[in-house]
C-alpha cells in the first residue's frame, strides 16, 4: 500500500498563494495572472513527483516549485525575475510563517535558504549545478513549460529529454 504524503505545509501555502492572486489583474503584467496560477499548480505538482524519484523532500520540492515564479506573480515582469525572486520570496515566507506561527507548519530558516537559492537560480538552464534543489527546479520548470505547449528547444529541451528518461517517460519527436 502506498503510503499517503503529508502536504500540509504546500497546501496551506497555495491557500495563501490563490488568496492573493485572485485579486491580482492582468494590467502591466508581461504574462496573464491566470498563466502564473496555472503555471504555480503544475510546477508543485511536478516537483512532488521529480523528487520522489530522486529521493528529496517532495514538500519542499513542491514549495519551490509553487514559488519559482513569484518576482513574476509580484513583481510582473519576467526579464530575470529568478535573480530579483530573493526579498519577494522572503517576504512570503515571512507571512506564511506569521500565518501558520506555532502550529509547526513553518518553513524553516535552512529550507528558505534552500529555496532561495534554488528559485535564484532556476533560469540558467545552461548551467549544471551540485545542488539537487537548483537542479530539480530548473529541471521541472523545463518540463512544465513543455507540458503547457510551449515551444522548448536548446537548454529546455535537454532537461526534459533527461527528465523523461529518468521517469522511463519515451521520448517521441513532435
Amino acid at each position: 500500500m502506498v503510503e499517503k504524503l503529508s502536504v500540509k505545509r504546500i497546501n496551506r501555502l497555495l491557500t495563501m498563494m490563490i488568496e492573493n492572486m485572485k485579486y491580482m489583474d492582468d494590467d502591466g503584467r508581461d504574462l496573464p495572472i491566470r498563466w502564473n496560477i496555472m503555471h504555480m499548480y503544475s510546477s508543485s505538482q511536478l516537483a512532488k513527483l521529480v523528487a520522489l524519484r530522486r529521493g528529496m523532500d517532495f514538500e519542499l520540492a513542491a514549495i519551490a516549485g509553487a514559488l519559482h515564479d513569484i518576482a513574476v506573480i509580484i513583481g510582473k515582469k519576467t526579464e530575470q525575475h529568478a535573480e530579483k525572486s530573493e526579498p519577494f520570496l522572503r517576504d512570503t515566507i515571512r507571512t506564511y510563517n506569521e500565518a501558520n506561527n506555532y502550529s509547526g507548519m513553518e518553513i524553516s530558516k535552512e529550507e528558505e535558504d534552500i529555496l532561495v537559492k534554488a528559485i535564484v537560480n532556476h533560469s540558467d538552464k545552461s548551467n549544471y549545478t551540485e545542488d539537487p534543489f537548483v537542479e530539480l527546479l530548473k529541471d521541472v520548470d523545463s518540463v512544465d513549460r513543455y507540458l503547457h505547449g510551449i515551444k522548448t528547444d536548446e537548454d529546455y529541451a535537454k532537461r526534459c529529454e533527461r527528465v523523461f528518461l529518468e521517469l522511463g517517460i519515451p521520448i517521441m519527436d513532435a
